[in-house]
């Protein structure tokens, strides 16, 4: 299976969150509103997205790389994923002068439907990665032309949830004490629940889009039998 690894790595990480998240529970039955627990609770917001980010970034990163292992020509990929085997052209359009504007578009045009087998960067949306909202994980997944995910309005709610208290308690706009007393650590454990359901879904997209090589024009699939 292409994606074990990435998931087992990913079991590894959740399965600390929730030895974090035991402990607090454990804490929380001793002494329900303490400052301590409170903290407890606002940082483990912090572990939780961390988890979620880096599974994030893995699947990205060795979905990319198995495709270019297929070394596939640049005009068989379906049209959606030049957004990433031309990114680095984009990127040189994006930035070129004024002057430059022509050949640079000429240069992008005339790749799409190029024979050439461009070099794929497998950390090539690691930027964008930073801070993964659910509309993150949608454009990743259409970035790849993947078939989209189905999540729950309540549990893309959950994902954003996350995020922003990570971020106001890791940037430091909100204490640990301010994010904690808002839930306890039942809660804390169903939003976690939740987020484990996306990261499944998530994997489970790439890993049908790498198998069935999605990624290649179907009238050019044949030509890359393996």
């Amino acid at each position: 299976m292409p994606f074990s690894f990435v998931r087992s790595k990913s079991r590894e990480r959740f399965s600390e969150v929730l030895v974090n998240l035991a402990f607090i529970e454990h804490s929380e039955g001793l002494t329900d509103y303490s400052v301590e627990s409170k903290i407890m609770r606002g940082l483990y917001y912090v572990h939780l997205y961390s988890a979620l980010e880096k599974t994030v970034n893995e699947v990205i990163e060795q979905t990319i790389l198995l495709v270019s292992q297929c070394q596939v020509k640049n005009r068989h990929y379906e049209n959606s994923f030049n957004v990433i085997s031309l990114n680095s052209k984009m990127q040189a359009f994006k930035q070129c002068s004024s002057k430059n504007y022509f050949s640079k578009s000429i240069e992008l045009f005339e790749s799409i439907e190029s024979d050439e087998i461009f070099t794929l960067n497998n950390t090539v949306l690691a930027e964008n990665l930073q801070n993964v909202w659910y509309k993150t994980l949608v454009e990743t997944i259409k970035s790849f032309g993947a078939d989209p995910i189905n999540v729950d309005p309540r549990i893309r709610a959950t994902i954003d949830e996350v995020v922003n208290n990570r971020n106001a308690v890791a940037h430091g706009r909100e204490t640990p004490v301010l994010v904690g007393e808002r839930h306890r650590a039942e809660i804390l454990r169903r939003k976690t629940q939740d987020i484990q359901t996306v990261i499944e879904q998530f994997i489970s997209t790439f890993e049908d889009y790498v198998n069935n090589r999605k990624y290649i024009n179907p009238l050019h699939l044949s030509e890359y039998d393996i």
